[in-house]
């Protein structure tokens, strides 16, 4: 009795132990592979009221709210349900009649151990007698940036009282991650696409914080549609606001939702103070001249605004003086690096401050060239922007050749204490700026030239970085000289309306952005290596 009890505990042990997988062993690559589904593949005349998928192993989900996309849309709140091997998808929504439903899972579904997602699972039905079969394909791509968006919804409209920034679509899908996007199972007739960045995951573009395009040219699935490409941009299209007025003892600021290109003041008492930016272009600030007496009575100011994407506030607000303690800053002048001009023998630099200058000393401001010559800056040479608090210096300068390798031969630019003075009478400190100007044969040239039809075109040398260098308009044929020797950026931007910048368009009236092109090389490079002593080019670029 007792040998038939152990021998009867290890076969149980022993059938214990076939059912444990050993440890280690190869890793399992192999994603879940589709079994079955409810309803299937292209079906007609679905009734169910939930969708069931069933895998040949347990799987998981992975952010379903977001990978999983349902065209048409049948609710935000819609269930997603794993039970084992299966999934089950319960629409907030009934499901229309007589209507074509696309399902994308993207990286949604995924084996319960590794992780590995299904590959480029989509299922499609419909609820009535026929099942749309139409598609489009296109790409998305990030304005002013090399990087394609990923992740980016693409959106379908058909009426003309849709909006973008209210209303939801009904067809859509998102990006992958070279920006590629095709959107299935869409019925003959006229569409309109756009594209976002849904941050805020409500299916509408919000223009303060999310990136958006869109095409204003319209297309039917049915003809033969070219590969749609949505420039994404950052714009805020809101309309501008204000959301604040702040009165102190010298100024008053008035406070909008968004920055703003233009201002434009009427007022009766312009004789009372002087208008600029704050620190930002959100900000408008008054600043009054007529010392720290406080007004009993407002001001009325006539105030026309004007933004990026050519929305316009004409209104009216009201300023005045308050006496307040506030603790005084100090003046502070911040000066660019001074940069040469070989071609029109000028030095130029550009100061940002922090208090409107009152008057400048010119007697302060000179250039030594070397030991023994000086060169005077007039007040000619001098330019100050106060709604941008902005201040240049142009100076022409034809110094003589540098020594190699010598900085002890380079101009400076000398600012003597108390060159600017504030409208609060404090004055700058004194600094001096080296003009480094290299040899002519330690630099490079860039050619180009522009073959096109399109009247009004800009033709920018940008930095790797991207910051612009140099801007050209409606020249064709054009040589950036005396280059530093690095790697540098072309950019063409078509001027539709000749206003020499770029211009985002506008949704709301159907205007398309102006087309921004980066100059590409055969192999795909948008960098252009330029050496010392050299001139590359002519670059030839069409559109």
């Amino acid at each position: 009795m007792r040998l038939f009890a152990a021998l009867f505990i290890l076969t149980v042990f022993a059938r214990c132990a076939n059912q444990t997988s050993p440890n280690g062993g190869p890793q399992d690559k192999k994603p879940p592979a589709l079994i079955s589904s409810n309803p299937k593949s292209n079906q007609r005349n679905f009734t169910g009221e939930k969708i069931e998928l069933t895998f040949d192993e347990y799987i998981k989900l992975k952010d379903p709210s977001e990978e999983i996309m349902i065209s048409p849309t049948v609710g935000k709140e819609t269930k997603f349900q794993v039970k084992k091997n299966k999934l089950v998808i319960v629409p907030k929504q009934k499901l229309a009649e007589n209507t074509t439903y696309n399902i994308s899972f993207r990286d949604a579904v995924q084996d319960i151990n590794e992780g590995n997602p299904v590959f480029n699972l989509r299922l499609a039905f419909s609820t009535g007698d026929e099942i749309d079969s139409l598609s489009v394909s296109g790409n998305v791509y990030q304005l002013f940036k090399e990087e394609p968006p990923e992740k980016i919804t693409v959106a379908l409209y058909q009426t003309d009282t849709f909006n973008i920034f209210n209303h939801q679509p009904i067809y859509f899908t998102r990006t992958d991650k070279k920006g590629n996007f095709t959107i299935t199972n869409l019925k003959a007739g006229l569409y309109r696409i756009y594209a976002f960045d849904d941050k805020s995951k409500n299916l509408k573009v919000e223009s303060k914080s999310e990136r958006f395009g869109f095409l204003t040219k319209q297309f039917n699935p049915a003809d033969k549609v070219d590969t749609l490409k949505i420039p994404l941009m950052q714009v805020d299209a809101r309309p501008i606001k204000i959301t604040s007025i702040r009165n102190t003892t010298r100024a008053s600021s008035i406070r909008l939702n968004k920055a703003i290109d233009s201002v434009h003041v009427e007022s009766d008492f312009k004789n009372y103070f002087v208008n600029f930016f704050g620190e930002q272009q959100n900000e408008i600030v008054f600043y009054g001249i007529l010392g720290e007496q406080p007004l009993e009575d407002s001001l009325k100011i006539n105030l026309h605004l004007l933004d990026s994407v050519g929305n316009k506030l004409d209104t009216i607000a009201y300023i005045k003086s308050v006496k307040v303690k506030t603790i005084k800053e100090k003046f502070v002048i911040n000066f660019t690096p001074v940069k040469y001009d070989y071609q029109a023998k000028t030095i130029t630099t550009t100061g940002n401050f922090n208090k409107l200058i009152s008057h400048v000393n010119t007697d302060s401001i000179y250039i030594q060239i070397d030991s023994t010559h000086f060169k005077q800056v007039e007040k000619k040479n001098i330019t100050i922007d106060s709604l941008h608090h902005r201040v240049t210096l142009t100076v022409d300068l034809n110094p003589p050749k540098p020594e190699k390798d010598n900085t002890s031969t380079s101009p400076i630019l000398i600012f003597g204490k108390g060159a600017f003075v504030s409208i609060e009478q404090d004055s700058s400190k004194a600094r001096n700026e080296v003009i480094r100007i290299q040899q002519e044969d330690e630099l490079g040239s860039l050619s180009v030239e522009i073959q096109t039809n399109e009247k009004n075109f800009i033709l920018q040398l940008l930095t790797s970085k991207g910051e612009v260098l140099e801007t050209k308009t409606n020249i064709k044929k054009n040589i950036f000289a005396y280059l530093t020797p690095q790697e540098y950026k072309l950019r063409i931007t078509i001027d539709r309306n000749a206003n020499r910048k770029w211009d985002p368009g506008s949704f709301e009236k159907a205007i398309a952005p102006e087309q921004v092109i980066t100059y590409k090389t055969f192999d795909g490079k948008t960098l252009i290596p330029v050496r010392a002593n050299w001139e590359v080019g002519p670059l030839l670029i069409k559109f």
